[in-house]
């Protein structure tokens, strides 16, 4: 006997795995972000610390032949524009974070995706088992029915 809901058992199935398959390209996910966030500070602090190299190895230089007009205002010039790069690493190590956050809000949506879906199906899977009870208890009622009748005919026969 056919459960008359299958078919929905089966799409129900087949839901809970594309569910369980998004989940794990979201752990994924979130682990591919999470790695991503120290590179970037790493690249933020050696930025900075090149920077701080540069100006100093500049200012050095500076200091060591004799100062002509307007090489001050020059170093203050490539010191401002050194520094002006440093927001863009800040930037790069802030939407890392950022898309570390996005990740794992994705995931925590697809757990409870998940968790739906594995809910939706159990209560398939008894709805089945009590369908497929009252289909017994219904077959050997219908059997004793039968077989009353068969008596009955066999004991109408007899007389």
């Amino acid at each position: 006997m056919k459960y008359v809901l299958s078919d929905l058992v089966r799409v129900r199935v087949l839901r809970r795995d594309r569910v369980e398959r998004e989940l794990i390209k979201a752990k994924d996910r979130v682990a591919e972000t999470e790695k991503l966030v120290p590179v970037r500070e790493k690249e933020l602090a050696d930025y900075e610390k090149w920077v701080d190299e540069e100006i100093n190895l500049q200012y050095n230089k500076l200091l060591k032949q004799a100062v002509r007009k307007g090489a001050v205002d020059e170093l203050a010039v490539n010191i401002r524009s050194l520094r002006a790069k440093t927001p863009e690493y800040v930037k790069r190590v802030q939407e890392a974070k950022a898309d570390v956050e996005k990740a794992k809000k994705e995931l925590e949506e697809k757990k409870a995706e998940m968790e739906q879906a594995h809910r939706d199906l159990e209560k398939l899977y008894a709805h089945r088992e009590e369908w497929m009870a009252e289909q017994r208890k219904l077959e050997e009622f219908n059997s004793d029915k039968e077989l009353e009748e068969a008596v009955r005919q066999k004991h109408q026969s007899d007389v």
